[in-house]
């Protein structure tokens, strides 16, 4: 059996050198399979003597899966050719690509492959315009590529494209079988091609003469081979099938794709002779010298790690607003796991067992779009779920696009304006996130965060006693004590939280923005000073430079900014002596047990981690050295640290360095802002970039490094297990 593609230029005339095609092998005693794959679905129509016939796509939307049998979609036309339409989308919606992508594994669930056949003929839309219109160029599905050109630059150069990309797919196997010439009635047509031809090395295989037969025998829903058997076109229509019939016997007639560079076409256009890989790429070789260098492997070392997509970002942000939910428009797995990750978080952090009534993942709903939808688009999917939830009583949405709307071209925009004229009491915004296509996690949270941030309002005055929190985020807070520490902190001084931007906070707040006086970023991260920026560019709102306090220290410089700002200096002065008092307690009350003891810090994120040299310094603890993750990553959002010049830093640091500098001495302990695991012969914790604000979260590191060195540094079942194998080892060399 042998499987071949007939691609070209649309309106080239696949479809009709197709049909002729199957017609004539079948005159041969060939069992011939023709598969249609145009959304047009008029390949087989003069097979099937001018009658259409069902597509699989359409098939697949409207039978449900345990109902589809292959018969339903497989007719029989004329010399008993078996006849496959996939078809495709309404024009504009969805996508045709993913449609072919659909089609050709239903067809082999249903079980194509198990029918028998001499030959299987794939008619193709157009140029090779992405990854769904090229599936049958690759091996499983092609064995030969025809391609149908006519002596037009730009049917040449569709053709050229698709040399390209046989090139992509054939992995050194060849597989394209020569050119057939559909000619238009253009002055000297034949010398064109066959110049193109040549510069290609592909053979010409027949020149179809043009003739007002074929739309005569189109009109009749026959072939013109069968209508016309004597014709001159008939004629040149049986050297392509017996080129075909050829190739079944003899496979070694297929040639390899070596398609021109674009300098070359211009020159093919302009009438010059291109010898065959001029100028161009070595047969076999890359395309040009970008190709033709090493790729470097990426790893943690050489590049930050992105986490999750736009989308998911984009829905963290949007389901932080309590009074508002969040359409995830895709498919019901994108939005499990994207609700699955604020459920965990939440658990985490304690909510859950609180008896929160309404926890962050409740506010997301999905548009479960599945294969079908992403071929024939998601709009209706899109407007049938808002108008439930207005229904429900839901007022305020936020609507996330994710990869698969994206691709297929979904208008989220119009749908959702349609409705919004419909109900102009209510709210809606769309974040055009499309998963990632829009870039990773933070983007589609700063991207949602800016959005939120256009509902706040400029004609509200500022309060004398509240501020803003911006940029809050608590993916890996152990419990809920450390989320209320911030608004705690500033109760402490008389000041109230007014907007928590954005986490936990309502579309009231929000609008009302700028009652607070002052705005505090809580998280040093991307998304925060995303949104710092978009907040001061856009709407002119101040941020401070300065962050929450971490630490003894900061709280300090802290309590006197705020007693300043705020007029209350004789109240910061008192919580100041307070927290000092608490400190100095608890602190003395470990150094018993910690001074002199020795720690390593590792610090693999741009954050500042003073706060912990301080609080190590005030334990008595000696720090061996200070190792800094690669720099590159960081070097412009790096800030200097008090301590260099007191403490030993070593900068580009890596778990070899690790390694390198405790040959001779383990610290007693590895602190880390990151998930450093086991470290062979010593204790190891991780803050996890910022453990909190305040003192508390130095105390609280202060605890825990307490506790670990009062326990073994490697566990005793495991000095029992080293202990046994080193017997066992030695058993084995007597």
């Amino acid at each position: 059996m042998i499987q071949i593609a007939i691609y070209g230029k649309g309106g080239i005339g696949k479809s009709t050198m197709s049909a002729n095609i199957s017609y004539s092998l079948a005159r041969m005693g060939k069992r011939v399979l023709q598969i249609g794959c145009d959304p047009k679905h008029d390949s087989t129509r003069a097979l099937l003597g001018g009658r259409g016939q069902t597509t699989v796509l359409e098939y697949i939307k409207n039978t449900p899966p345990y109902d589809r049998r292959l018969e339903d979609v497989v007719l029989e036309g004329k010399m008993g050719i078996k006849c496959v339409e996939a078809g495709g989308p309404e024009p504009g919606i969805g996508c045709a690509g993913r449609g072919i992508l659909s089609t050709f594994d239903t067809l082999k669930r249903l079980g194509m492959d198990d029918m028998d056949f001499d030959v299987k003929v794939y008619d193709v839309l157009g140029d090779v315009v992405c990854g769904g219109f090229a599936v049958p160029l690759r091996n499983e599905y092609a064995d030969g590529v025809y391609l149908v050109t006519s002596g037009e630059f730009m049917s040449l150069y569709a053709a050229n494209n698709i040399l390209k990309g046989i090139k992509n797919f054939d992995k050194g196997i060849p597989r394209t079988a020569g050119i057939i010439a559909n000619c238009r009635g253009m002055d000297r047509e034949l010398e064109v091609i066959g110049r193109f031809a040549r510069a290609v090395s592909l053979p010409v295989i027949a020149a179809i003469p043009r003739s007002g037969l074929f739309a005569e025998a189109e009109a009749r829903g026959m072939p013109v081979a069968e209508l016309f058997p004597d014709s001159d076109a008939a004629a040149e229509l049986g050297k392509i099938s017996a080129h075909v019939a050829s190739l079944l016997g003899n496979p070694s007639l297929l040639l390899d794709s070596k398609p021109l560079t674009d300098e070359q076409m211009g020159r093919l256009a302009a009438g010059e002779e291109v010898r065959p890989n001029e100028g161009g790429a070595a047969p076999g070789g890359p395309s040009c010298g970008g190709c033709a260098r090493k790729k470097a492997l990426i790893d943690a070392k050489s590049r930050p790690l992105v986490a999750s997509c736009a989308a998911a970002g984009a829905v963290y942000a949007c389901s932080s607003v309590r009074d508002a939910v969040t359409v995830i428009h895709g498919p019901r797995s994108c939005a499990h796991i994207m609700s699955s990750s604020r459920n965990l978080s939440e658990i985490r952090r304690g909510r859950r067992r609180r008896g929160m009534s309404d926890p962050q993942f409740s506010r997301m709903c999905s548009t479960e779009m599945d294969d079908t939808i992403s071929v024939f688009g998601g709009a209706g999917l899109l407007e049938e779920k808002l108008n439930d939830l207005i229904l429900e009583g839901h007022r305020n949405f936020f609507i996330v696009t994710t990869c698969v709307s994206g691709i297929i071209g979904d208008n989220a925009i119009d749908v959702v304006n349609a409705i919004s004229n419909a109900h102009p009491d209510l709210y809606f915004r769309v974040i055009e996130a499309d998963g990632n296509i829009r870039g990773d996690w933070e983007d589609g949270y700063i991207e949602a965060a800016d959005a939120i941030a256009d509902m706040i309002r400029g004609d509200v005055e500022p309060s004398p006693d509240c501020v803003n929190l911006v940029g809050e985020r608590y993916f890996f807070r152990a419990n809920e004590e450390k989320e209320d520490e911030a608004p705690e902190m500033f109760r402490k001084f008389g000041i109230k939280v007014n907007c928590r931007l954005i986490h936990d906070c309502d579309m009231e707040s929000v609008a009302n923005f700028r009652r607070g006086r002052m705005n505090f970023i809580v998280n040093d991260d991307t998304g925060a000073r995303g949104l710092a920026k978009a907040l001061g560019g856009r709407h002119g709102i101040k941020i401070e430079e300065r962050l929450l306090p971490y630490g003894m220290h900061e709280f300090r410089e802290f309590a006197e900014m705020i007693g300043r700002e705020f007029g209350r200096e004789d109240l910061a002065r008192e919580v100041l002596a307070r927290e000092e008092g608490e400190y100095l307690a608890e602190i003395a009350a470990h150094r018993k047990s910690l001074e002199g003891r020795t720690a390593a810090v590792e610090s693999w994120y741009p954050n500042s981690i003073d706060w912990v040299l301080d609080l190590l310094q005030d334990l008595g603890m000696r720090v061996m050295f200070v190792g800094i993750g690669p720099e590159r990553h960081f070097r412009d959002v790096r800030k200097p640290s008090r301590h260099e010049g007191r403490l030993r830093f070593i900068t580009d640091y890596s778990r070899e360095r690790f390694d390198e500098e405790t040959k001779g001495e383990k610290p007693d302990i590895v602190i880390s802002d990151g998930m450093r695991g086991d470290v062979e012969g010593t204790r190891h914790t991780a803050f996890m970039v910022r453990a909190g604000v305040g003192v508390r979260c130095t105390l609280r590191l202060a605890a825990e490094i307490d506790t670990l060195m009062r326990l073994p540094a490697v566990e005793g079942w495991r000095e029992y297990a080293k202990s046994d194998d080193r017997m066992e080892d030695e058993r084995y060399a007597s």
